[in-house]
């Protein structure tokens, strides 16, 4: 069971839903929270080390207690409620729950047989959270057709796979007019095969929210890589296809709490993780790992004075492209502007990797960033590229500039990526102490300065980028 606070012992905590701020209901058994004026200003204040059994203890709740936090489910609501609970008994200020409507998987059955060596073979899958099943939830029958793509989109004419299953190798399109394409083709179904993941076993994964709802998608399957391997090399040219589920318009969770500064007025630092999963994986790295480092980085910087605001910010449903990110930004966007700056974590804790710090920003900030890091003997691969696969990218469309950590373990990115073996055998306690230790000077730095030595603005490529990236994804 997840920890339980007594009766009357935190502050209360405020669930509000996203878009009606005036709203906001109590939890029971709480009292209410006072927001406490910060102390003395003094900036050489020590910070408080990283205690790394209490980094395990909450990995335990998130990851043994709780367990698989897939976007809308029990297990995710609980999950922000301990996040939310901890900050509380840090003394952490205006800690608050907001509510925002998500895509809820609430059960699956995917089926897929192959025609090998006279018999059907059955075969691990997983289906896609947000792709429709097949008609009905019946098994389609169907000959294959190989797509390897992005290099054979010329093959998607409108009705070219009518009654066709495709089993597609490489990316699932990542250009709305792939995608398009992919739909107007009209396959009875589509198995992805994943470059990237050379292994026995099935990812997890979701799809574009926003080009389902506009375009529509074919019921989609996600096949571990060594048996689409063994298909292509048996010849096989029969599969079975079926997907049934149940998936509903349900509540996510975003988790606000802050560490007031002394003024105001100038723009807050933004730190941030994501407590849900994929499927069918406790999401040990992904992203329990980034959670457990923000509870750590609110510990370690709560007795220190400042004179910037901290706001830590837990997303849910950043699974399906941070669609609670995306819902806080637009619910707060008109305070954007006073948000200078926002530092991310998303899966920072392999044994063995690379740890990478991706900037959208100005050069300046990287070189600040690096300076700090390098201080506390911590390197990193920088990066200038615009992702919009982390929580940052909603606020960057916002115009406000992030740092995004991110340790994958090989050049796929990371083995154990949405599937079984996300556990707690693979992350490192070490490694992410190691992370919190060389990031909390960085921001008490930072939460200190009245100016900082860089501009707000993004160089003119990164613009560009964000602006294309945003439309084709989001499409608005």
């Amino acid at each position: 069971m997840a920890e339980r606070a007594p009766a009357g012992r935190w502050p209360q905590i405020f669930t509000r839903r996203t878009g009606d701020p005036a709203r906001a209901r109590g939890r029971g058994g709480m009292l209410l929270q006072k927001c406490r004026y910060p102390a003395p200003f003094n900036p050489m204040k020590t910070l408080l080390p990283v205690n790394q059994k209490t980094l395990l203890r909450d990995w335990r709740v998130l990851c043994d207690d709780i367990g698989e936090r897939r976007a809308g489910s029990i297990a995710e609501r609980r999950a922000a409620e301990f996040v939310a609970r901890r900050w509380a008994e840090m003394g952490l200020t205006s800690v608050a729950i907001e509510e925002f409507p998500c895509t809820s998987l609430v059960s699956a059955r995917s089926r897929v047989q192959a025609w090998s060596g006279g018999r059907w073979r059955a075969v691990e899958a997983q289906t896609l959270v947000g792709a429709p099943g097949t008609p009905l939830g019946r098994t389609v029958e169907a000959e294959i057709v190989w797509l390897e793509m992005p290099e054979n989109r010329a093959v998607l004419k409108r009705g070219a796979l009518r009654g066709k299953i495709a089993v597609l190798f490489g990316p699932l399109p990542t250009r709305v007019e792939h995608h398009r394409q992919l739909v107007a083709a009209q396959p009875s179904a589509v198995i992805h095969v994943d470059e990237r993941l050379p292994f026995p076993w099935a990812k997890s994964d979701g799809v574009y929210p926003a080009w389902v709802k506009r375009h529509g998608m074919p019921p989609t399957v996600t096949v571990p890589y060594t048996e689409a391997w063994q298909w292509r090399q048996a010849g096989v040219r029969q599969l079975r296809v079926g997907v049934s589920l149940v998936q509903r318009t349900a509540l996510s969770q975003n988790v606000i709490a802050e560490l007031p500064g002394t003024s105001p007025q100038l723009p807050a630092l933004v730190l941030s993780a994501h407590h849900d999963t994929q499927c069918d994986n406790p999401g040990a790295d992904d992203n329990a790992s980034g959670v457990v480092g923000l509870l750590a980085l609110a510990r370690s910087l709560a007795a220190v004075p400042r004179r910037r605001t901290i706001r830590f910010i837990s997303f849910g449903c950043e699974e399906q492209l941070s669609v609670g990110s995306a819902a806080y930004v637009a619910a707060h966007r008109t305070a954007m502007r006073g948000v200078g700056l926002v530092v991310n974590f998303d899966s920072v804790a392999s044994p063995l990797g690379h740890l990478e710090l991706w900037r959208v920003g100005p050069a300046a900030l990287g070189t600040v960033a690096e300076r700090w890091l390098t201080r506390a003997g911590v390197g990193v691969r920088a990066s200038a590229e615009v992702s919009p696969f982390f929580d940052t990218f909603p606020f960057n469309r916002a115009g406000v500039p992030s740092l995004c950590f991110y340790r994958p373990n090989f050049s796929g990115g990371r083995w154990q990526h949405h599937s079984r073996h996300d556990t707690l055998a693979n992350v490192s306690v070490d490694e992410l102490a190691r992370l919190v230790t060389a990031v909390a000077p960085l921001v008490r730095d930072l939460a200190n300065r009245v100016t900082w030595p860089f501009a707000r603005a993004f160089p003119a490529e990164q613009r560009r980028v964000v602006r294309r990236l945003g439309v084709e994804l989001f499409e608005r």
